[in-house]
């Protein structure tokens, strides 16, 4: 029989306190859950879906989200919404290669003029600013880097003896990165 004055212990997370520092939970979740990255999508094999991470929580957050100490627990968005759960890395989950997005971004200078989906109405854009500039004028486009196909071009018009000459127009293809890479600047 206890003492009367003795109380219960209280499980951890019962007093909002965890097993684990957040440090230690970053260190299993690299383990155990393997490559997902918040902005990555991924492929489930099991449930045959596609969900994209959209948090992972360690320590006091991990509890906070899912409700009970398993260290660490991670967000995710599919087509049946958003999950929070601490399930680890299918094997047979893999990381989705999704398209790069490009988009040309005409400018003058450093004026940006707008961005497109593809580079023909990028052209368009600056040969009818060159057309108000000067009527009849039809620009000539030389890129910085032939053997670049994402290299910026620039509008150029026929000045003296047929040499071309560099109007200030440049159409710029820029990539766009569809999550956060940590790496991508080293």
């Amino acid at each position: 029989m206890e003492h009367p004055n003795t109380q219960p212990k209280q499980k951890p997370e019962a007093a909002g306190q965890t097993r684990l520092s957040a440090d230690e939970a970053r260190r299993i979740f690299a383990t155990e859950v393997g490559p997902r990255v918040i902005g990555g999508i991924y492929h489930n094999a099991y449930w045959d879906t596609v969900y994209r991470v959209v948090g992972i929580h360690y320590g006091a957050d991990a509890l906070a989200a899912i409700g009970w100490d398993a260290g660490w627990a991670i967000t995710i968005q599919d087509a049946r919404g958003v999950q929070t759960h601490c399930t680890t890395w299918e094997k047979d989950d893999k990381t989705v290669a999704l398209p790069e997005v490009t988009v040309y971004r005409p400018s003058h200078g450093a004026l940006p003029l707008g961005h497109y989906s593809n580079p023909e109405a990028a052209r368009a854009h600056v040969t009818d600013l060159l057309r108000r500039e000067e009527p009849g004028a039809l620009p000539v486009w030389l890129a910085d880097d032939l053997d670049d196909p994402l290299s910026p071009v620039e509008a150029n018009r026929f000045g003296r003896g047929g040499v071309p000459e560099p109007t200030g127009y440049v159409i710029t293809p820029l990539t766009i990165a569809d999550h956060y890479d940590p790496t991508a600047d080293e």
